[in-house]
């Protein structure tokens, strides 16, 4: 057993599918679909022309899809200083395993939005770094956090959009936990991401954070509002 195992549950966990990986040099699909990195971000995004994907089998290429140089095991850390992202206060996730996306020159704008990616122990911000907030995946399914969030309920009071929170305690109760099929043990995953702040609405003292996604507008007009506003960069995982 290796982490690899536990991380491929979690994806099928997070997007409600069945995710395999890539064997060797040889891409065997078996009746199942290949999904790069872009295409499981835009489908966290909610993009309906890769919802059908998640019917069959998904098949990944863990070279490149993940960037383990970027992981950092947080499990055993307790924070005695302030860290900051993106001039907000960035609450580490302590208690918690990150595996990094490869996200590296995926979107158009560059790389500010990251920081120095891989320094994750400096507690200061980079110029046109994004700050750092948390997104639980209990309401999501092979929809998408977009398509989740759009829908009215009690915890949403703010309005049409997608919510996270700078605080991992806060997307706790919003997380998916599952029994691994390779440990027996049992995890709960969450979605570390990067918010911009020229879209995202503080609310309830800045606890939770909240993209607008008005109502009306094409689904290509959310998709170009949600990628230029909020990208996951990793996976958190936690034993319980």
């Amino acid at each position: 057993m290796s982490d690899r195992d536990v991380i491929l549950e979690a994806l099928s966990i997070l997007c409600n599918a069945n995710f395999t990986y890539r064997q060797g040099s040889h891409l065997d699909l078996r009746g199942g679909s290949n999904m790069p990195i872009t295409g499981f971000i835009s489908t966290l995004m909610g993009r309906s022309d890769l919802r059908t994907v998640l019917r069959g089998p998904i098949v990944i290429d863990e070279k490149e899809f993940f960037d383990p140089k970027y992981d950092y095991d947080f499990t055993d850390l307790k924070d005695t200083e302030t860290y900051y992202r993106g001039d907000e206060v960035y609450e580490r996730p302590c208690g918690w395993k990150r595996y990094a996306l490869k996200v590296l020159d995926k979107y158009p704008d560059g790389n500010a939005w990251l920081g120095e990616r891989g320094n994750c122990t400096t507690t200061g911000s980079k110029a046109g770094e994004w700050p750092v907030s948390y997104h639980g995946t209990s309401q999501i399914g092979a929809q998408g956090i977009i398509i989740a969030q759009f829908q009215p309920g009690p915890g949403q009071v703010y309005g049409r959009g997608i919510y996270s929170t700078p605080y991992i305690s806060e997307a706790l109760p919003y997380t998916k936990s599952f029994t691994s099929v390779s440990t027996g043990k049992k995890y709960q995953v969450v979605l570390q991401n990067r918010v911009n702040p020229a879209y995202r609405e503080k609310h309830n003292n800045g606890k939770y954070w909240l993209v607008p996604v008005p109502k009306g507008i094409s689904e290509k007009q959310e998709v170009e509002i949600v990628e230029k506003a909020i990208r996951p960069y990793a996976l958190l995982l936690k034993q319980v």
